[in-house]
């Protein structure tokens, strides 16, 4: 008789080396750093275009007001009124590159399509202010400009725009830094530029055919 034979099995310890490990760490650096990146990168552009849809509705919303019969302020009897929205840059009181002023364009000031209170926005106090409207997650208006009908933008430091009934069409008034109404005869509409933290731009244009447009 044969005797057993006892087989015994090898097992081979390994691991990483040094260099080993050192690269997959640096590959999952840049995998993790192009995630963070990529998702910084759609964050923003959903808050710019949320921003700027705000925006659009609610000059969208002036629109619908200032061509229906809406009140004033309940009690107030006062119907024949326009609405708009006030955009201010020129660094005087109430001006701001982080919000905007939603008005009521009263008899009192013969709807003169401005916002003739710029400074002073308390809604309920019986001003034209009837609200102000901040931009979220640090984005800011960066600029506006008057759009005119050969395509160029001529910068300007305010611009009211307002609608009043029977017509759709928007009323848009421009401002230089000093505060002087600047005439813009050829200006089909105005741009209000919108950026986000990181340099990101979308515009909101507001023709004067009543189209509000995002770009």
């Amino acid at each position: 008789m044969k005797p057993h034979t006892i087989l015994r099995k090898s097992y081979s310890m390994s691991g990483f080396t040094l260099v080993e490990l050192l690269v997959s760490v640096s590959i999952i650096g840049i995998i993790t750093s192009v995630v963070v990146f990529n998702q910084q990168d759609f964050t923003d552009q959903v808050s710019l275009t949320n921003t700027t849809s705000e925006i659009s509705l609610q000059v969208r919303e002036a629109q619908t007001y200032g061509v229906s019969v809406r009140e004033f302020n309940t009690g107030t009897a006062e119907f024949n009124l326009g609405y708009g929205v006030s955009f201010n840059l020129n660094n005087s009181p109430g001006s701001s590159n982080s919000s905007y002023i939603y008005f009521a364009d009263r008899p009192g000031t013969d709807n003169n399509g401005i916002f003739d209170t710029p400074g002073f926005c308390f809604p309920g106090s019986g001003s034209e202010c009837l609200n102000r409207l901040f931009l979220s997650r640090g984005n800011t208006i960066t600029a506006l400009c008057a759009y005119l009908s050969d395509n160029t933008c001529r910068t300007v430091a305010r611009m009211d725009i307002t609608f009043f009934r029977p017509y759709p069409n928007a009323r848009v008034i421009f401002f230089n830094n000093g505060g002087f109404i600047v005439p813009f005869p050829t200006a089909k509409g105005g741009k209000i530029e919108v950026t986000t933290p990181t340099g990101k731009v979308q515009n909101v244009v507001v023709y004067t055919t009543g189209q509000i447009a995002i770009e």
